[in-house]
């Protein structure tokens, strides 16, 4: 409620269906080579940090009405925090991590950095996390709105530092993706947060069985949804075009990218 005014929104959504026949056998053999248990959405995370390695003009974000690019890739991660039945005072919550550079990295190492991170947001020991959530405690609700772009405006809008507060830099990062896949959803759109500055976020879906034409025949292969939304001031279709066709030619030859 915090977050968005009357819409006056350039998000554009789109699906992108990926058949992930290759990958998937790809994958099987890499979890027995490194004995690791690698999620699909690894490979989808991966795949999005090529392309924005590939097309720096996208891997940026809009501070007063100019583009301004980031010099690194940098992945939001959403993070379900769960809840403590025990205890009212931890309830369920929804947050996040960020992973820099991670086109330069293995699938291991990715996994390793994302798990580190995630453990570290779910044990509640990320202490920049903590100041900034211990001050919206503090303050009436009301001012939730006002507070959270007052601090959007401070981080993204002048480019301050503020991790003396408890704010990360560049606390959303070029793109955010959240795994829907590991609740059972298929498919999903979701919308892009104003505060976040972030012009790219992607919905990963569950792996399922459907209909596919291969040579002109139909036949059931496993396929991935990935929701796609998209800040049309930054990016336009001929981008979204490009990076999907690019993810294709990755997950028809997992060998040669992951």
């Amino acid at each position: 409620m915090g977050t968005w005014d009357t819409p006056m929104d350039p998000s554009v959504y789109g699906f992108v269906d990926i058949d992930m026949s290759a990958s998937l056998k790809f994958l099987e053999s890499y979890q027995q080579e490194q004995d690791v248990k690698i999620s699909p959405m690894l490979l989808i995370a991966k795949a999005v940090a090529i392309c924005l390695q590939e097309r720096p003009e996208i891997n940026g974000m809009i501070r007063f009405k100019r583009i301004y690019l980031r010099k690194h890739t940098r992945l939001f991660f959403q993070v379900n925090v769960p809840g403590d039945g025990n205890d009212k005072t931890k309830k369920a919550n929804l947050s996040g991590c960020c992973i820099d550079d991670a086109e330069t990295m293995s699938l291991k190492e990715l996994h390793d950095a994302i798990q580190a991170a995630i453990g570290v947001v779910r044990r509640g020991e990320d202490k920049e996390l903590n100041r900034g959530l211990a001050v919206m405690k503090l303050m009436p609700w009301s001012w939730a709105k006002f507070y959270i772009k007052f601090v959007s405006f401070l981080i993204y809008g002048l480019n301050l530092n503020l991790k003396i507060f408890g704010f990360p830099k560049d606390p959303f990062g070029s793109v955010m993706i959240t795994n829907i896949g590991s609740l059972g959803i298929d498919s999903a759109l979701a919308p892009l947060c104003a505060y976040t500055r972030t012009p790219l976020l992607l919905t990963t879906g569950a792996v399922v069985d459907k209909p596919w034409v291969v040579d002109g025949e139909v036949k059931v292969r496993p396929v991935m949804n990935i929701g796609v939304t998209f800040d049309h001031r930054l990016i336009d279709g001929v981008h979204a075009a490009a990076i999907g066709k690019r993810f294709k030619q990755i997950f028809n030859n997992p060998e040669q990218y992951f």
